[in-house]
């Protein structure tokens, strides 16, 4: 059941709920089990990470069908879609591993889409070229890591293209960038963009989005959670891996020690890569005879979803830590803030500060 955590005071009130409810046209007719008509919604999912794709999961509604478009060549998303059990869809659900190619958008009509990655540039060119000068349906976007919290600022603001921070673009994908940014603005001015999540919600974020005519709706891994998956012992001492020394961020050295010390004061620890990390940073780790390395073709979120109460997992700022706290909230997530000497200067200071300020709490209110 919804639950009505805030609304603005207008003659439209937007409501943060914990599941979505939906407004949109119906795609088609269908008889329940007392032969009452029901609709039902057409739907589409782009994603292209293992965490998008779960979040197109935790949002799919009982009287949706919902074809979920996965990017199979996005680095790491072969080896999960292998790992995953087709059995764990829920009903209704199917999926195709072709990404957002145009020609879906064309050839159906849905009524809701949902983005995994709203700044994907094969997500723009398949929007754009399909809803030029056509109306646009529902637009959901998914949790997408802390990146998400960039999109959703983009789309707060008044203009501005929808690009990832440190992007750049070139002009042509600039333009497709900006077009796309304002179509979603648009739909958020007639009810028609929504923001599904587990992430934590800032009030000042939830606020502009609210005020920009956007919806929150929130969920708990709920269809996660039921999945066989996961288990694991609390001696196992796991450590998420990060993707920040991998990608340039902070230091290789500094990020090693990092590690080491836990190794050091635990005896042994399990380490969960991120999909992102080199294979020589794994092979050097893996030579340290108490380092026990699960490569992971299901996302951590899945690995650990069962780790019994009072367990502990050591991590970097990371969205799996905050969707881990989510799914085990007595499991204690202990999150070393990144000292400012270990940062190289590749990121902007607004990717710093956030990263730091990420809780793996949720504001009372939201």
């Amino acid at each position: 059941m919804a639950e009505l955590l805030m609304a603005e005071k207008t003659s439209n009130p937007k409501k943060i709920k914990k599941s979505a409810q939906s407004t949109v046209p119906a795609a088609g007719k269908d008889r329940d089990s007392a032969g009452k008509k029901s609709t039902r919604l057409l739907s589409v999912a782009f994603v292209e990470s293992p965490l998008q794709f779960l979040s197109a999961l935790e949002s799919h509604e009982p009287n949706e069908d919902l074809l979920i478009r996965a990017r199979a060549s996005a680095k790491g998303m072969a080896s999960f879609l292998d790992a995953f059990d087709p059995a764990w869809l829920p009903k209704n659900v199917r999926l195709e591993r072709d990404g957002a190619k145009p020609g879906v958008l064309r050839k159906s009509a849905f009524d809701r889409i949902y983005l995994g990655d709203a700044c994907s540039g094969q997500v723009h060119k398949a929007l754009a070229l399909a809803y030029l000068e056509r109306r646009m349906p529902e637009v959901v976007i998914l949790d997408d890591g802390l990146a998400t919290y960039s999109t959703i600022e983009i789309l707060s603001a008044k203009r501005g293209p929808l690009v990832r921070p440190r992007q750049k673009l070139k002009a042509s994908r600039a333009v497709m960038a900006a077009h796309v940014a304002d179509r979603l603005r648009g739909l958020a001015t007639v009810g028609k963009l929504r923001w599904h999540t587990a992430l934590p919600v800032a009030k000042p974020l939830r606020k502009a989005f609210l005020k920009a005519g956007g919806e929150i709706t929130r969920h708990g891994f709920e269809h996660l959670q039921t999945l066989p998956t996961g288990g694991s012992h609390p001696r196992d001492n796991p450590v998420i891996g990060s993707s920040l020394a991998a990608d340039g961020l902070i230091d290789a050295i500094a990020y090693r020690a990092w590690v080491d010390d836990i190794i050091d004061a635990h005896g042994s620890i399990t380490y969960y890569p991120h999909r992102r990390e080199t294979e020589a940073f794994l092979t050097d780790l893996a030579r340290d005879d108490r380092v026990r390395i699960k490569n992971l073709g299901l996302p951590i979120e899945l690995r650990l979803i069962n780790l019994p109460p009072q367990s502990t997992i050591r991590s970097l700022p990371s969205t799996a830590a905050v969707s881990l706290a989510v799914l085990n909230p007595d499991v204690d997530i202990q999150v070393t803030e990144i000292p400012a000497k270990w940062w190289t200067g590749a990121s902007p200071d607004s990717l710093r500060k956030t990263l730091n300020s990420q809780s793996v709490k949720a504001d009372d209110d939201s």
